[in-house]
């Protein structure tokens, strides 16, 4: 991918946590040439002043995928100025692996490489990130501080010493598409007032779903000067007026609340001049009110703090995606004039997608939010949130994955996903032939356990669909010392019975009461190993394992079925009898119905299929025996259901039901039927696939 390019890093700084770097190069000429790049983190590339790209596509350790991106749009006569800005974690999380920091990039002509890394690029080390802030969140990497005044602006002409790097790195190609850039504009505030400090006010409870350790990485409290997260959230908000039309000035204790009408994803921009050196922060939200400001509850520091200059224009971007619908902007200290306020958007290409002109308002609405939810969650991989964690995980994959399909009939961001998994190497953090429950990440020592067995499941069951149907042309046998390890793993865990029992570490099922009753032998799971059986045996033919499959689905119904539904677990006593326990769960009927293998219209079957297609509606109150499904993946699973049995008419009253107040309130479907946790969830574009399966539009 490189003919010269080596990786480089200002010296011993590659390890060091949350580094900001720059690198430049100046060409008299980019007339036909490319740029060929990829970092660690993250980059981006400035061109002549303009901005260009973000990248690189994330991968697994010890590989890095290779961004060509073409410059001779941007030649400019008398001189050419590429930037590209690192920013360097290196710190564990869920969104990427832990490594060294660098950045390895070529400009270069068919003929001739006019400029490379290790030679030609020289480097500084601005202080206008601030390095010494708080995680953004343990899933993600750090938030962001700005000091743009004088003395932090004089450090990005100041030269430091480049080391070249000893790194071991595989370079591979970017297989996802390029991102979609476009500027989405804040033009008037939808109201304004004044801040003081709610004395009142209780502390703010966890911002994290889990604390960052020592482990994970984190700047000590002690050497964090600015917390703008906190500072917005201990403001009483004193409503003074309505909406004012950008540029507009604000005092110091003055606020001003923006809407965008729907959830964007991208980079915030912030043009502002400030009349004394002011502290100017913004803070970020999926909901709200053009009233008053609140944070999302995502665990995540939904904030960035700008201390700006005197007397001078300062335009800034923010180096990572957020998410938001919702801003704050807030002058803590100063006088400062927003000139321009908005989002660079950074989303998979979807300009070319169609609604189709003949669903209902409703199904109309909740198809549009679908796939901007597609959108903000598959640029490089499929993630599960575009905000809280980015994250690469499985299942969550199975379902965005045939959203991709549906709407574009190739998988070149599934393509990406699987090839990961594929290049997981492991360092002994897992046991033998099991795989993490999300990448590019660090899992282990999460909080809740190690891995999540039943995900590896869900990445067998996907696999066989991506190889049979969405990408047949992928060379199988690349996958298949994966799936042996994967498949000798749960042979570990069969019992007598040829059933799975107390598989190890963070067992999961569905966000209900169904995931208490995951131990000893938990049904829905094995009914999902006959499936995984059967899958293997659809890639590669071993007529072993389809008779292992049919063997494990007549055990676990005949232990399962009470005669009337299916019950989810059966425990040990203390003479090591295997009794089978009264608990049921709707997620449980959904597996068994998906998963085992039987025709639902036998007549020993007939409550229960009375209860799948008339009784477990999104509003069901009847049966609270049957605890009800959680979003995910239980509401998942029963749209499955319904396509599987061709309950079309059902189906769609479910997806209205379920989904239909989400598009109107952000644009984008969530994570939860309620309004808390994520409200853009990359596995809830599926119900874009169920809206077309129903109405026969596939």
């Amino acid at each position: 991918m490189f003919l010269q390019a080596k990786p480089i890093f200002p010296r011993g700084k590659s390890e060091a946590l949350n580094q900001f770097a720059a690198f430049h190069c100046h060409l008299p000429t980019i007339k036909g040439a490319q740029l060929y790049v990829t970092a660690a983190g993250f980059y981006r590339v400035f061109v002549n002043g303009a901005f260009v790209a973000f990248g690189p596509a994330r991968t697994a350790l010890h590989y890095a995928r290779v961004d060509v991106i073409e410059l001779d749009g941007y030649h400019r006569d008398g001189g050419n100025e590429i930037l590209v800005e690192v920013v360097g974690y290196a710190c564990r999380s869920l969104s990427t692996v832990r490594q060294p920091s660098y950045l390895c990039a070529e400009v270069r002509t068919e003929c001739e490489v006019l400029a490379c890394t290790g030679r030609d690029f020289t480097a500084t080390q601005p202080g206008t990130k601030l390095q010494n802030v708080m995680r953004y969140s343990v899933q993600r990497h750090f938030s962001e501080v700005w000091d743009l005044r004088e003395d932090a602006l004089a450090t990005t002409e100041k030269e430091v010493e480049i080391e070249v790097l000893p790194l071991h790195l595989t370079y591979i190609p970017r297989t996802a598409p390029y991102p979609y850039y476009e500027d989405v504009v804040y033009t008037e505030s939808c109201s304004r007032g004044t801040l003081c400090k709610d004395t009142e006010k209780p502390p703010k409870g966890k911002i994290y779903s889990f604390v960052p350790s020592e482990y994970w990485g984190r700047i000590e409290d002690d050497d964090i000067l600015y917390h703008p997260y906190h500072w917005v959230y201990e403001q009483a908000q004193t409503k003074t007026g309505s909406g004012e039309a950008l540029p507009l000035t604000l005092k110091e204790t003055e606020y001003a609340i923006f809407d965008l009408s729907q959830i964007e994803t991208g980079f915030l921009c912030i043009d502002a001049t400030a009349q004394a050196e002011s502290d100017l922060i913004v803070g970020f939200s999926e909901d709200g009110t053009p009233d008053r400001f609140e944070y999302t509850d995502i665990s995540g520091y939904q904030a960035i703090e700008y201390l700006l200059p005197a007397d001078r224009r300062t335009s800034v971007m923010s180096f990572e995606p957020y998410v938001c619908r919702w801003l704050i902007v807030c002058a803590k200290k100063g006088t400062v004039t927003l000139n321009k306020l908005g989002i660079k958007v950074f989303q998979n290409d979807v300009s070319k997608i169609e609604i189709p002109s003949t669903l209902s308002p409703e199904l109309r609405s909740i198809y549009r939010a679908a796939i901007r939810t597609f959108a903000h969650n598959a640029v490089d991989v499929f993630s599960d949130c575009p905000s809280r964690e980015r994250a690469g995980w499985l299942c969550d994959s199975y379902f965005t994955a045939k959203t991709e399909y549906e709407l574009f009939g190739k998988v070149p961001v599934e393509d990406a996903f699987l090839e990961n998994y594929r290049l997981y190497e492991g360092n002994g953090d897992l046991p033998e032939g099991m795989i993490p429950m999300c990448f590019p990440a660090d899992v282990p020592d999460a909080g809740r356990g190690d891995y999540i067995p039943q995900w590896s499941m869900w990445f067998l069951i996907e696999l066989e669909e991506y190889l049979n149907r969405r990408n047949p042309s992928i060379d199988r046998e690349l996958f298949r010392a994966r799936v042996d390890g994967l498949l000798a793993f749960y042979a570990k865990y069969e019992n007598g019975d040829g059933l799975l029992e107390r598989l190890p570490s963070w067992n999961f099922v569905e966000w209900s009461v169904a995931n208490k009753w995951t131990l000893d032998v938990n049904y829905p799971t094995n009914f999902l190993y006959a499936q995984v059986l059967e899958s293997v045996y659809r890639i590669y033919g071993d007529e072993k394992l389809l008779r292992k499959a049919q063997a494990v689905r007549r055990e676990t119904i005949a232990q399962s079925f009470n005669g009337r539904v299916f019950l989810d677990h059966a425990v040990r006593d203390e003479n090591g009898t295997l009794c089978r326990l009264d608990d049921c769960s709707e997620a449980g009927q959904y597996y068994a119905i998906l998963f085992g293998g039987f025709d639902l219209n036998d007549k020993k079957y007939a409550e229960l299929k009375h209860l799948v297609t008339k009784v477990f509606t999104p509003a069901r109150t009847e049966y609270p025996e049957i605890h009800p499904v959680n979003a995910f993946i239980g509401a998942y699973l029963r749209l499955e259901t319904l396509v599987k049995l061709e309950e079309y008419e059902t189906l769609l009253s479910d997806i209205v039901g379920f989904f239909g107040h989400m598009e109107e309130a952000t644009g984008t479907l969530w994570e939860y039927r309620e309004r808390h946790g994520s409200r853009d969830h990359g596995f809830a574009s599926y119900a874009l696939v169920a809206i077309r399966k129903a109405l026969n539009l596939s």
